[in-house]
């Protein structure tokens, strides 16, 4: 899809597209073409007809057969896994392991160099496709990478990005990618994604995941999204398996992953990587992928994690990956241009007047939601150490100022231990599907509103329906916050920031009233609330003049 852009705009070129029978991925190939609305042709059809040009990106079944000018193209960062069959197992020819699209049974048949060009991502490429096909020496041509090409051309969007993901300010981004096989991952360290969520405040990490085509079509969306139920739970986003990856690796602040090429393709943008999984007996000592994993740290798993998500970050040295980057991808920027040449030339035809130029990406998508349920590490400070500044800007005297720290209540995490001081608590929406944590909640959320059940109604009736809980909140209308602690009235903020604010100050509420302080004094004098390195500054004040009083201030309800 990459290369497609070469023949946009010209009415001389029809296009039409084929998957190869006994491909074990083709259920998903097809899936792929018919969402793009592509003309698609029989294989049997493609091998009896006459075409002028012929493109693949992989190298499996009788390419032979094909009665066009071939040129193949590699579907990753160069050439770096070694062939396999069918079930994993590794083919050799003798002692020697063969390079997937380097193999001289991919490139020759009965002795005949079946493509017209093989194109090469970089020159470094020609020593090894002569050491395993030098046959195919004569049709070898350096055309980079149109995929990495497009990346470079998404890098001035990355805010948009990161915005597209649902990136807060102040959120660092990690991206987690699997490929496919028994050295990927998802393979190796399937429980990685729900631990990562786990130990990663939500208020200050986004992750999301980007999994390989063919997990998605080997094994099936319901299969793949059971493993990852647990870690969607605590606020994992995953993106689609056909595209979003390139836009995550631009927006990411880190990418854990493991042999395959999104690794390569993050550390070229100069993106920090840390592997999690990866085998290097499945690839060649000389690739890309080989390097990356000799270049960058590996996440151990028996320490926790955030510490290392976190020295990752900060560990990064701008241009450490670049010699890998220059040595992969030769001519950045102009692989488009340079595959059209040798497309056009293939088919014996001039080229459009108009320039070729690789496009940006468009933003991601992903599915996922905020955790639903999360343990709330609290601090009490007061006075606040600096004071709450208004909606115009003059000083607001907080007397109030609260440290907060939220992780996903999915998972135990054994090794952490709260911070002297501190006091921790379980907050959950009512929406939530496990029982045990509403029966266990200290705060209960709701944050879908039921039509004719005003807050006041559902505080009430929520605190009497869980005996365990002891402050309700609800957080249904945008900018506002009813609370009601047990035994006590209803008080209302207003005026609040954008999400997460609500949730949180619900928090701040709850460690005020457990620190044995008057709810009441927060409401009066606002809050300061100290959410990882970012500040939320919540101004007491009186209920508004142009406030409509509702059936909640009818029953007493207090209002900043």
């Amino acid at each position: 899809m990459d290369v497609l852009p070469a023949f946009l705009g010209d009415g001389r070129v029809r296009l039409l597209f084929t998957v190869i029978d006994g491909s074990p991925f083709s259920t998903g190939a097809d899936e792929f073409l018919a969402d793009l609305g592509a003309r698609v042709i029989p294989w049997e059809h493609a091998v009896t007809h006459r075409f002028d040009l012929a493109v693949a990106a992989g190298r499996s079944g009788p390419l032979h057969k094909i009665r066009a000018p071939l040129m193949v193209i590699p579907h990753g960062a160069g050439y770096n896994k070694f062939k396999q069959e069918t079930g994993n197992r590794k083919q050799e020819t003798g002692n020697r392991k063969q390079v997937y699209g380097f193999a001289p049974d991919q490139l020759l048949h009965e002795g005949r160099l079946v493509p017209r060009a093989v194109v090469l991502s970089h020159a470094e490429q020609f020593a090894r496709l002569s050491r395993s096909c030098p046959e195919a020496l004569p049709a070898a041509v350096v055309g980079g990478d149109p995929c990495f090409d497009r990346i470079l051309a998404s890098r001035h969007r990355r805010r948009e990005f990161r915005g597209a993901l649902g990136v807060d300010p102040g959120q660092k981004l990690v991206v987690l990618t699997s490929t496919w096989g028994r050295g990927s991952l998802l393979a190796r360290a399937a429980e990685l994604p729900a631990r990562l969520l786990a130990e990663l405040p939500v208020d200050e990490y986004r992750v999301v995941a980007a999994i390989h085509p063919n997990v998605w079509d080997w094994h099936g969306a319901l299969e793949v999204r059971g493993w990852l139920a647990e870690a969607a739970r605590a606020g994992l986003a995953v993106l689609p398996p056909r595209e979003g990856w390139r836009a995550a690796l631009v927006a990411a602040d880190l990418a854990i992953g493991d042999h395959g090429s999104v690794g390569v393709y993050a550390a070229a943008i100069d993106r920090p990587v840390l592997l999690a999984a990866g085998d290097p007996a499945e690839l060649d000592p000389a690739g890309s992928t080989a390097r990356l994993l000799a270049l960058a740290p590996t996440l151990r798993p028996a320490f926790p994690l955030r510490r290392q998500v976190d020295d990752a970050i900060s560990g990064h040295t701008s241009g450490r990956y670049a010699e890998l980057a220059a040595g992969t991808f030769a001519l950045p920027g102009e692989s488009l241009a340079t595959l059209r040449r040798l497309l056009y030339g293939l088919l014996d035809l001039p080229e459009p007047a108009t320039p070729a130029r690789a496009r940006a990406l468009d933003p991601p998508t992903a599915d996922g939601a905020p955790p639903t349920a999360v343990w709330v590490t609290t601090t009490v400070l007061s006075p606040a150490a600096e004071p709450a500044m208004g909606p115009a800007a003059e000083p607001a005297a907080a007397s109030a100022a609260v440290a907060v720290h939220r992780r996903p209540a999915v998972a135990d995490v054994p090794w952490y231990v709260d911070p002297p001081g501190t006091d921790r608590h379980l907050a959950v929406d009512i929406a939530d599907t496990d029982p045990r944590l509403l029966e266990s909640a200290d705060v209960l959320l709701r944050g879908v509103a039921t039509p004719g059940y005003p807050a006041a109604e559902w505080t009430a009736d929520v605190l009497t329906d869980h005996p365990g809980c002891r402050l309700a909140a609800d957080v249904t209308i945008p900018g506002r916050l009813a609370l009601r602690p047990r035994g006590g009235p209803v008080l209302e903020f207003r005026h609040l920031p954008p999400t997460p604010a609500a949730s949180v100050l619900a928090s701040a509420a709850y460690a005020w009233i457990a620190d044995g302080r008057p709810l009441a004094g927060l409401v009066d004098a606002g809050v300061e609330i100290r959410l990882g390195s970012r500040l939320l500054r919540i101004r007491g004040a009186a209920p508004s003049d142009d406030a409509t009083p509702s059936n909640d201030a009818k029953a007493g309800t207090r209002t900043a």
